[in-house]
């Protein structure tokens, strides 16, 4: 028979070898937390809300991707409308950062309000306005040399009360002498985007938009268009909103309006500079 052999256990050691190990265990989560930690905060983007006129909607979503593309740290997320109705929602405190209208006239109230930080204030774009139809549409009711009395029951502008292109289309008819023959066929849209449809599908024979806007159709076509003398230039002044929580951000995307590479996206959608 083997002898028996004591073997004194040491608990100092046996200590030391939790402690070691609880240790181990430690580190190994905090070093999980830390790197979830930094994912997180790497993934996570700053967000900003651009409040812009309807007619901008195609450009828009073009300028944002190539923005995002630079800017990886940042997020942007639109609400279109008209400039007047957009203008009312951010003077009752709407969460806006930065406003693009398409008419001075609203931008100039909220300035007035200070809604929005002056110093940031700059002209973005223009446009033109023209008379549309749908495409391929009844020839027999066109009158070619004034198409404001062609043999139609329906012909669409934006609301004059709110809608930029609605003002700039009262201006001018009103100087042609066309408004009162036109007013009892006239159907107010809720912005110019909506004008735009109406006529696509048929619900007004004709229409006036901005060029802008019958460029991003392939369902309608200009019959003419209306002299920029006529009525107020259409500008596309931008700002930023006073409030907004996150000025950096967005005075990064302003900022971006203004290079060549936007302009010429801007040009190509049918805006003029």
């Amino acid at each position: 028979m083997e002898p028996f052999h004591y073997v004194r256990y040491d608990r100092r050691k046996g200590v030391w070898d939790k402690m070691r190990r609880l240790l181990l265990v430690i580190t190994i989560l905090l070093m999980l937390i830390l790197a979830s930690c930094t994912k997180s905060e790497a993934d996570e983007k700053i967000e900003i809300l651009v409040a812009a006129a309807s007619s901008m909607t195609p450009a828009l979503t073009e300028i944002a991707t190539e923005f995002e593309k630079v800017n990886k740290g940042i997020q942007v997320t639109f609400t279109f409308g008209s400039s007047g109705k957009l203008a009312q929602q951010i003077k009752n405190g709407a969460p806006v950062d930065v406003f693009i209208s398409a008419s001075s006239s609203d931008m100039d109230t909220l300035e007035v309000d200070k809604k929005i930080e002056s110093d940031t204030r700059i002209d973005i774009t223009s446009n033109t306005l023209v008379v549309i139809r749908q495409k391929n549409g009844d020839n027999s009711l066109l009158n070619e040399e004034n198409p404001f009395t062609s043999k139609i029951d329906h012909f669409a502008i934006g609301n004059p009360d709110t809608v930029p292109a609605g003002v700039y289309a009262k201006e001018a008819l009103t100087k042609l002498g066309e408004w009162e023959t036109l007013e009892p066929k006239l159907v107010f849209g809720k912005d110019v985007r909506q004008v735009l449809t109406f006529v696509e599908t048929g619900n007004a024979e004709m229409g006036i938009v901005f060029t802008s806007d019958a460029h991003s159709s392939n369902k309608v076509e200009v019959i003419s268009e209306i002299d920029p003398k006529l009525h107020s230039s259409a500008v596309y002044p931008g700002a930023l909103i006073t409030a907004t929580k996150q000025p950096k951000a967005a005075s990064a995307f302003l900022d971006y309006m203004k290079t060549p590479e936007v302009q010429k996206i801007l040009v190509d959608y049918g805006f003029t500079n």
